[in-house]
């Protein structure tokens, strides 16, 4: 998987995360707008989190 395609997909679940909460009556709405932000910063550490995936990936291979 190429870092777009993580990127597409990572957001994709993080959207269908916010969907999920925001359908759901266990969260309460004035909890709601912390839930989206948080939610928006792990998308911005989508690239990081690919990196970190990426160098474990590499990591297992050399050592295998």
């Amino acid at each position: 998987m190429n870092p777009d395609e993580f990127e597409e997909n990572y957001t994709q679940i993080l959207h269908t995360l916010l969907k999920a909460f925001a359908n759901s009556s266990e969260v309460e709405p004035e909890k709601f707008y912390d839930l989206a932000n948080a939610i928006e910063n792990l998308r911005d550490a989508g690239p990081a989190l690919y990196d970190a995936i990426k160098s474990l990936k590499d990591e297992q291979r050399e050592a295998a």
